[in-house]
């Protein structure tokens, strides 16, 4: 679909299957490193500031190493009220974060960030999609849980698999909660001359 440009190379800093498949779908070649970072919140920062702060600090990390290549990092967190809910600690957490959602709006927000160390070059935003859970009740929430797909997602679910029955409302980028926001990532690229 897209082809990257001579002299551009790309690198996903993601260990995501997730963001993996979704730039895939660029048909673009593109390698995977996975960056290791501490993820912990700062006192004050906003989920704007910590999901643009954690996808620089990716997308850098693997930079340094590869500061000719064009490097991808992103972050995604599901919000309520004001709060991060990251991943669940096990199962009694990942119910409490379904049961605080259900019947709800709540947010769910990317950062990302292409960075090129040699050119001197960052582009980094956010993008902001929100999501109505519907009402489960407790059964339905355990058995979801039983699948083990939650453990290991922001916000204890996931649209694109078997928790997707449980989203009734999306408002924005699909993508985004996926985990890329695609329609953005593809501007950036294209905007930074890197893909046409």
């Amino acid at each position: 679909m897209f082809q990257v440009n001579e002299g551009n190379a790309i690198i996903l800093a993601s260990e995501s299957t997730r963001r993996v498949d979704m730039l895939r779908m660029l048909g673009i070649p593109f390698s995977i490193i996975p960056p290791d970072i501490d993820e912990t919140k700062r006192p004050d920062e906003t989920p704007r500031e910590f999901v643009l702060r954690i996808s620089y600090e990716k997308a850098n990390k693997v930079g340094k190493h590869f500061p000719d290549k064009w490097v991808i990092g992103a972050d995604t967190i599901v919000v309520y009220k004001n709060r991060i809910l990251g991943k669940p600690s096990g199962e009694d957490d990942a119910f409490k974060t379904l049961q605080l959602l259900k019947g709800k709006w709540h947010k769910v927000m990317t950062g990302f960030c292409v960075l090129n160390i040699s050119r001197d070059v960052m582009y980094r935003d956010s993008v902001e999609t929100r999501v109505f859970m519907k009402d489960l009740i407790d059964q339905e929430i355990m058995q979801y849980i039983s699948t083990s797909e939650p453990l290991d997602k922001a916000g204890s679910y996931a649209v694109q698999g078997k928790g997707g029955y449980m989203v009734k409302e999306i408002k924005g980028s699909y993508s985004n909660v996926v985990g890329l926001p695609m329609c953005e990532v593809a501007e950036a690229l294209l905007s930074l001359g890197i893909l046409s």
